[in-house]
């Protein structure tokens, strides 16, 4: 059964984005009445006439206390006033939410209206409009296809939040949730400047193209391109005056940034530079065409790497010294079970950690196109709102609990990759945070390296903090066969397996002597016959034979390897790159992009030789 089935929706502005909400539920017979409030009576009552709404008025004190569900589609600087009002006409069981564009000062108007109230009250903001305006503007299919976004509040009711997703999920919309701070950031640059520049331009046109007394000259030899990006310059001008001044910081920081890439431009002009034009250019097209072919694909799909990532190359380099402290997040696996024990707890739950690739993306965005409140991964955290999908009907403003954080372990193989580098690369010192320590008799993810040698320093159980200091390596032998036996019929275990092989074939080359390698079934291998045909090619000592893999010290010589968008062999080559003797090109690496979102850059503003250049 729906949570809306037997609710009474109220909608308070029965304009574009109000209206269009009204002829969806009642299209899709989601909820059981809706009733409006507005100012404009004769939309009310053509609303009426046409069936979309069950009742309206014009005041709040006549529907409000009917209603299960209040949504509040009024401009954004009118959100604080119907919120006064509802404070003294609904009770806790009622949920409160809205359509507003600017998330952070409703929500200061919603804690100072509501009080202990606010616990009811679910922001929200529908990424669709029009150029138009009023009832006679929405449409019941609005919102289809069409992203919105939830910034619930640390205290909100799962039920309440999950009541709001489940009304626009019956109105076709595919749901995100962000932080309201994260939201008015985003917002300010996908949606705020683009109306800022279309109002500008327009009005530039006007004054310095056109002659004074024939303002509508140069418009006379205007084509597509311009209809296409002063469209918005239509809208309302009321409502994105509102809008402005309820968002300004974040709208001014935008605009600043982009005021500064406009006069890069005016200086590539003015230099004639055309190479550094078609540059820009292209990566703008490039991004451009990645978002139009999500945009206009079903349900929003995750394109396979990020824009332009799979046309650049990573070139790696000897690194001087390599300093600092690093958080890995965790495995997408890892991950996902923490994700899925969150979503079965009755609680709202914090989990610090998150990666933020492609996968967990993925699996975190079908929690909420199954009905779960998910908020982020903002900097590695994630809260979920869990809890039943049909919870009885007087949790609904019941004290909230609010699980402790937990933190995820660090990924095991980003931290024995980044643990070897900092002990073959000279003077370097490396922090490592929430690293796994070992409980119960297992290992932890660096007991082999330290066997070998690395100077490592274990603070904290059973998640510790390790610090990495250079240290002279020495060869070892490992087995790894009975790891690969268990994990052939578990393609997740048997990838950290491979996984682990290609880090200690890289240790191998590192430390001194010879490091023995036993696999199971090397020849099907592909991964590890790959890294061990490329790190050859370029002067690696690696030999193999049945299997058995010895590795003796040896140095990687200039030159390129073919990643084949192998996230795992990318990073360990990057590691090797950093003893190498020159200019190591590694191509194929949209796979490392897509596991390892912003590695690249946390990694040379820790001393790593990279550089990622464009094809």
């Amino acid at each position: 059964m729906s949570l809306l089935k037997d609710k009474t929706v109220l909608i308070v502005g029965l304009g574009l984005i109000g209206g269009s909400i009204a002829r969806g539920l009642i299209a899709a017979r989601a909820c059981h009445r809706v009733v409006a409030v507005g100012r404009d009576e004769a939309a009310l009552q053509a609303a009426k006439l046409d069936g979309n709404i069950h009742a309206y008025a014009t005041d709040l004190a006549t529907l409000a206390p009917e209603a299960d569900l209040i949504m509040i589609t009024v401009p954004t600087l009118s959100v604080r006033h119907i919120l006064e009002q509802l404070d003294g006409l609904v009770d806790e069981h009622v949920i409160i939410t809205d359509a507003a564009s600017v998330k952070g000062n409703v929500v200061a108007d919603a804690r100072q209206a509501l009080g202990a109230g606010v616990r009811r009250f679910v922001p929200g903001h529908p990424i669709a409009g029009s150029e138009r305006s009023g009832y006679a503007a929405s449409r019941a299919d609005l919102f289809d296809n069409r992203k919105v976004i939830l910034t619930p509040l640390p205290g909100n009711d799962s039920l309440a939040v999950r009541t709001v997703m489940a009304l626009w999920q019956q109105l076709g919309a595919e749901m995100h949730a962000m932080s309201v701070e994260r939201h008015d950031q985003v917002l300010a640059g996908t949606s705020h400047l683009p109306h800022l520049l279309a109002y500008t331009l327009v009005n530039t046109l006007v004054d310095s193209v056109s002659e004074s007394d024939r303002v509508q000259q140069v418009f006379d030899y205007a084509a597509g391109g311009f209809a296409d990006f002063s469209r918005i310059a239509s809208s309302d001008p009321v409502m994105w005056r509102d809008i402005f001044l309820a968002n300004k910081d974040a709208t001014v920081d935008i605009l600043d940034a982009y005021v500064e890439a406009l006069q890069h431009m005016r200086t590539r002009l003015l230099r004639g530079d055309g190479a550094s034009l078609t540059q820009e250019f292209t990566r703008a097209k490039r991004v451009r065409d990645a978002f139009f072919h999500r945009f206009q694909g079903a349900g929003g799909e995750l394109s396979a790497f990020s824009a332009g990532d799979d046309a650049c190359v990573l070139t790696g380099r000897a690194g001087l010294s390599l300093q600092g402290e690093f958080r890995s997040p965790a495995s997408p696996d890892t991950a996902r079970q923490y994700l899925a024990d969150a979503e079965g707890r009755d609680a709202v739950s914090i989990l610090q950690g998150v990666p933020e690739d492609l996968q967990t993306l993925a699996s975190i965005q079908s929690m909420r196109n199954a009905g779960v409140p998910v908020i982020g991964p903002e900097q590695g955290v994630v809260t979920v709102y869990g809890g039943a999908n049909e919870p009885a009907a007087d949790d609904l403003g019941a004290q909230v609990q609010i699980s402790p954080a937990t933190a995820l372990p660090a990924d095991d193989l980003t931290v024995l990759a980044l643990a070897l580098a900092a002990s073959a690369v000279s003077g370097s010192r490396l922090l490592l945070s929430q690293v796994y320590a070992g409980t119960g008799g297992t290992e932890h993810p660096l007991q082999v390296l330290q066997q070998m040698g690395a100077k490592l320093q274990l603070v904290g159980s059973p998640l510790a903090e390790v610090v990495v200091s250079t240290a002279s390596l020495q060869g070892c032998e490992l087995d790894f066969r009975g790891a690969a036996s268990v994990a052939q019929n578990d393609a997740v275990t048997q990838s950290a397996a491979t996984g682990q092989v290609l880090a200690y074939m890289a240790a191998g080359t590192l430390a001194q002597g010879e490091t023995r390698l036993r696999i199971d079934a090397l020849v099907d291998n592909a991964r590890i016959l790959h890294a061990c045909r490329s790190w050859q090619a370029l002067g690696a000592d690696i030999h193999w034979q049945g299997d058995l893999i010895t590795v003796k010290t040896s140095t990687l010589l200039p030159g390129a390897i073919a990643c084949r968008d192998d996230p795992e062999f990318a990073l360990l080559s990057i590691v090797l790159a950093q003893r190498a003797s020159g200019h190591v090109e590694l191509m194929g690496v949209g796979g490392f992009f897509a596991r390892y979102p912003g590695l690249a850059e946390q990694l040379q503003r820790m001393g790593f030789g990279l550089n990622k250049v464009a094809q």
